[in-house]
């Protein structure tokens, strides 16, 4: 090939190279993830409040006794419910959305705004904040009334009981799913008609819509702290206090190495709550009872936890549920091994990949046994049928 030619090809490719990495950018974006969260703002220099250095949140000075509040990261909502944050789409963290990203948006949004609102009383009878009459005042003019847990409760119409009841499917796991969320509010969200008396302390979560985007500042309410009460007990004297936050967006663009990193952290959490159904099984018979059963499983954990984390790290796989039957039949093997139902999995490999570790299960083998109840009549030995549920999550090991 002359040396025109060869000069002419170089320049072209040097020509064409920033054209060629532009495309590719805008065929494969970076990775952004977004988080948005809420920071005290003391710049109007109340002496009543200051810092509280234990939680980072704002303290106010109600005559001695204090009024605490700290807004709640999704991390630390997060950790409150560890093992309900990790199922992504099924997550059933009352208060946000687990590990799930939004596949439009590629992060995770705010499902709730939440504040830890704590109450200290040291220096009155009997103290008592009404959660329902919280609101978040935004700088758009926009006001929030907080979240109860019944629809009942709800002065203002917001209550997570409605607010699930109209996500909720129709299968039996999410209602099962809704039984849980609710289950969880109960004992966070700060209760209705609590009394906190002189020496004693008391807190709880209070829950708002999630922010619009274009919010910049919202001040937070507390309309209703009782700290007196007359002869009748009525509320004598009632306090009105706010506190103001700045809203912080972080921008993260997700490199290779960090995503690498992170996978990498990933371990696959693998729960086993027991059968749920057992045909066939006899009393006496030991080997293949329920704790025979959740011992096998248990011993070869180790495959199923290959099976899952290798393909959820090639993107193959999310975390969820899965109810598998098989049989176990008197000679100790296992046979007709089937996967029921699934709730999030969505790969058939994966799935195919657990049978073959349940097809490889070795029980005790059973020749004559006990016939049930009492009687000791020797009879043969028969299949049993399991329907056992099987759990998979992912946590990330810090």
């Amino acid at each position: 090939m002359p040396m025109a030619v060869k000069r002419k090809i170089v320049l072209l490719l040097m020509l064409s190279l920033p054209v060629l990495l532009a495309v590719s950018c805008f065929l494969y974006p970076p990775e952004i993830r977004y988080s948005s969260y809420l920071v005290p703002n003391l710049e109007e220099k109340d002496p009543l409040k200051m810092p509280d250095e234990d939680t980072g949140g704002v303290s106010y000075d109600l005559g001695g006794s204090s009024i605490i509040v700290d807004y709640m990261y999704e991390k630390e909502l997060n950790e409150l419910f560890p093992e309900e944050s990790t199922h992504g789409l099924y997550s059933t963290n009352p208060y946000t959305y687990g590990n799930w990203i939004d596949p439009d948006l590629g992060y995770t949004t705010n499902r709730f705004t939440v504040f830890n609102v704590s109450v200290i009383n040291r220096t009155f009878a009997k103290m008592r904040l009404d959660p329902t009459e919280a609101i978040l005042i935004t700088d758009l003019g926009e006001t929030y009334h907080s979240y109860t847990v019944s629809i009942a409760a709800a002065k203002y119409g917001n209550s997570f009981e409605n607010y699930y009841k109209s996500i909720l499917g129709q299968s039996g796991n999410e209602f099962y799913r809704y039984e849980m969320r609710l289950g969880m509010v109960r004992g966070k969200n700060y209760g209705l008609d609590e009394v906190i008396f002189r020496g004693d302390s008391y807190s709880g979560l209070i829950a708002f819509d999630p922010l619009r985007p274009e919010v910049k500042r919202v001040q937070l309410v507390l309309n209703d702290i009782v700290y007196r009460f007359d002869a009748f007990n009525r509320p004598a004297d009632v306090a009105r206090v706010s506190f103001n936050f700045d809203r912080v967006i972080d921008k993260i663009e997700v490199t290779p190495e960090m995503r690498l990193a992170e996978l990498e952290r990933e371990k696959v959490r693998i729960r086993m709550a027991g059968p749920e159904h057992m045909v066939g099984n006899r009393v006496n018979d030991t080997a293949r009872n329920a704790r025979a059963i959740d011992s096998a499983l248990e011993s070869n954990i180790s495959q199923m936890e290959k099976c899952f984390i290798d393909r959820y790290r090639r993107g193959e796989v999310d975390p969820g549920n899965m109810m598998v039957s098989f049989t176990v039949e008197p000679n100790g093997t296992v046979s007709s091994q089937n996967v029921l139902e699934v709730t999030g999995i969505n790969s058939e490999n994966f799935m195919n990949c657990i049978l073959d570790v349940i097809k490889t299960l070795k029980f005790q083998e059973i020749v004559d046994m006990p016939s049930e109840g009492t009687n000791i009549v020797k009879g043969p030995a028969m299949s049993v049928n399991i329907s056992y549920p099987i759990t998979f999550s992912v946590y990330t090991e810090e």
